[in-house]
């Protein structure tokens, strides 16, 4: 068969979360509990660090000229995340990820034919700017971690049972970094078939033979991505398994 490997982004693909600030939210909540009542001084900057962070939603849903993902980062970092205990935050992401809101955001509609093709001996991969381990736990929650080969994302970083904080490598550099995916995988792309939502894909979409666009991407977008890269549109589940099995 043409595609012998299938490739899908995580946020807004495989889950309708667009971005990971649902699992930065939860893990903030997470670890304000953890430090009451004693760690006064860490509940206090996470109390400052929600007023910025609140800022920063602001000016997104104005629309104003700024990287909402990588300042929302920053903070979460920063002011939350660095310095906290691995082990707490490895317990948010554990519950986070068997909660029944996280797995009703699953697109069951993508993850049902990459399941039947798995099975029927394709490989299998996600590549995503998100949390890697988080990902792994939510297809585990979900029964789906069997039908994937690999998770290329990014990770937690830590010292000394500490962490640093939640990397951001993927972003928007995905295009040079599935290329050196696919280079040391010794996968072809010319038999790889790739499901990205957003903008962040384009390099990606030139990349391998067989773009798709995912159901939960913005319209305009798919008929962008249908008219630069030829990129396949499914309408519904039954078109999306079709394509990947006769492509």
């Amino acid at each position: 068969m043409p595609i012998d490997v299938i490739i899908c982004d995580w946020n807004g693909t495989l889950i309708e979360y667009r971005d990971e600030k649902p699992v930065l939210e939860n893990t903030a909540r997470d670890v304000f509990k953890a430090s009451f009542p004693f760690h006064p001084f860490k509940m206090v900057r996470i109390l400052r660090a929600r007023k910025e962070l609140e800022g920063l939603y602001q000016r997104a849903q104005r629309g104003n000229e700024f990287d909402f993902i990588r300042e929302m980062f920053r903070v979460y970092n920063e002011r939350i995340i660095g310095g906290t205990p691995v082990a707490t935050i490895l317990r948010s992401i554990e519950r986070y990820a068997f909660k029944p809101q996280t797995l009703a955001k699953l697109d069951h509609r993508v993850l049902r034919p990459v399941r039947e093709c798995h099975r029927a001996g394709r490989t299998a991969g996600v590549f995503s700017a998100g949390y890697g381990h988080g990902i792994g736990r939510i297809l585990v929650a979900a029964g789906y971690d069997k039908n994937f080969d690999f998770i290329e994302a990014d990770v937690l970083k830590q010292n000394s049972g500490r962490a640093v904080g939640f990397g951001l490598d993927i972003y928007k550099k995905k295009a040079p970094l599935l290329e050196k995916l696919l280079r040391e995988r010794n996968i072809d792309a010319g038999k790889v078939a790739y499901l990205g939502d957003n903008e962040d894909e384009v390099g990606c979409f030139e990349m391998v033979k067989y773009p798709i666009v995912a159901f939960m991407a913005a319209d305009e977008l798919k008929q962008k991505f249908a008219r630069a890269y030829k990129a396949f549109v499914p309408g519904d589940e039954k078109e999306l398994a079709s394509y990947l099995k006769s492509a």
